[in-house]
């Protein structure tokens, strides 16, 4: 084996080869890619959507693009495609997800847009609270709550 720094066995560091660990670390943070840093302003277009009550990270919370010092819940973007996860309004799903897709649309054209459901914000569809009397009540055929959609 040749000869290394201080006339060890070894390998010369300086020679050519793999690089080797660099304990200073790089001499900047690793610049974030373009698409992703779309992940705010698509979250801000699908917040002012009325019928998104709120972006969400998914079923295990794994939807979401990570930023230098924050990350943006409930929205991926990649190359082929876009994915944003909300909590929806009562309102028609297909009202939702048209509002959703304009609002991402003129931000990123040309790229599919996946919505994803996880919960609905009932706000107080389910009549009034106890102690409100006053409180006007939508009352189905049935005595339910009658819903708006």
């Amino acid at each position: 084996m040749p000869a290394g720094p201080g006339g060890r066995p070894g390998r010369d560091p300086t020679a050519d080869g793999p690089p080797r660990f660099d304990p200073t670390g790089p001499a900047a943070a690793p610049v974030a890619r373009d698409l992703d840093a779309l992940a705010e302003p698509v979250a801000a277009a699908v917040l002012a959507c009325p019928g998104v009550a709120g972006l969400s990270g998914g079923p295990y919370g794994t939807v979401g693009t990570y930023l230098p010092g924050r990350r943006v819940t409930g929205v991926q973007i990649t190359d082929h495609e876009i994915t944003v996860r909300i909590v929806a309004r009562l309102a028609p799903l297909r009202r939702i997800e048209a509002e959703v897709r304009a609002a991402v649309a003129p931000l990123l054209p040309g790229l599919p847009v996946h919505l994803g459901v996880d919960d609905i914000d009932a706000g107080d569809a389910h009549g009034p609270t106890i102690g409100n009397a006053d409180a006007p009540t939508s009352l189905g055929p049935h005595g339910g709550v009658r819903l708006p959609f």
